[in-house]
């Protein structure tokens, strides 16, 4: 730890708002299911990752929220990047800080992925700074090809995750064509045969998900109504 880091408590999100254990437990195991259902449906149409891809995509989250972690825990390497941000001009919106990673928070995997990305070039000159002993967050060369891949495939659940978050949440006939348009987006990724193989895995993964979600459908009329209304609208 360097000098005036402070330690970051690991059970609490952001806000200070405790983390509900059994529920990260719980997801975990969901995705894990749906992870390698995703690999085992891919597999059969072609779609492979290899383990060199499979390293580079399991080492970007880890070294993206790292790096946001150190640098919230540690007002004066903070303030070195503030200072790389000016000089590069990266501060004209006001924004000097990466957005951390908070458990609680569905749609903070995008922002801190996307603040990672926007300041691409000062954390570069920051992580080459032998002193300041950051080397094991710099991403590589495929880790970034990667990483604007992700931002544009998370972009097209932000809208939906904003509405959710909101007091109002959408009403159930709202939902459906929600999910349909998510649905009709992630399968456009899918067969995207320019995009990486594990974002076609990912956007197959979420596809499973959809589908779970559909199944607890099943026998509610209200649900079957805004299905149809959905198809036929």
């Amino acid at each position: 730890m360097l000098d005036g880091e402070q330690p970051l408590e690991s059970d609490k999100d952001g806000d200070g708002v405790e983390i509900d254990e059994a529920k990260e437990v719980y997801d975990r195991e969901v995705v894990t299911s749906v992870h390698i259902r995703a690999i085992e449906v891919m597999k059969n149409v072609g779609v492979r990752i290899t383990p060199d891809e499979e390293k580079t995509a399991l080492g970007l989250f880890p070294k993206v929220a790292g790096l946001a972690r150190r640098l919230h825990g540690n007002p004066s390497l903070q303030a070195e990047f503030e200072q790389i941000v000016n000089s590069l001009g990266l501060g004209g919106s006001d924004k000097t800080h990466l957005d951390h990673r908070v458990p609680t928070r569905w749609n903070s995997d995008f922002a801190c992925l996307k603040a990672h990305f926007y300041f691409k070039d000062a954390i570069q000159i920051l992580t080459q700074q032998e002193e300041l002993e950051l080397e094991a967050y710099a991403l590589t060369q495929s880790q970034w090809r990667l990483a604007e891949h992700l931002v544009s495939l998370l972009e097209l659940f932000d809208d939906l995750i904003l509405r959710f978050s909101q007091a109002e949440v959408p009403m159930v006939y709202e939902v459906i064509p929600m999910l349909e348009q998510l649905k009709r987006s992630m399968a456009r990724v899918r067969d995207a045969a320019q995009e990486p193989s594990i974002i076609r895995i990912a956007a197959e993964a979420v596809l499973l998900m959809i589908g779970k979600y559909y199944a607890l459908t099943d026998g509610n009329e209200v649900y079957q109504i805004a299905v149809g209304g959905t198809v036929f609208s």
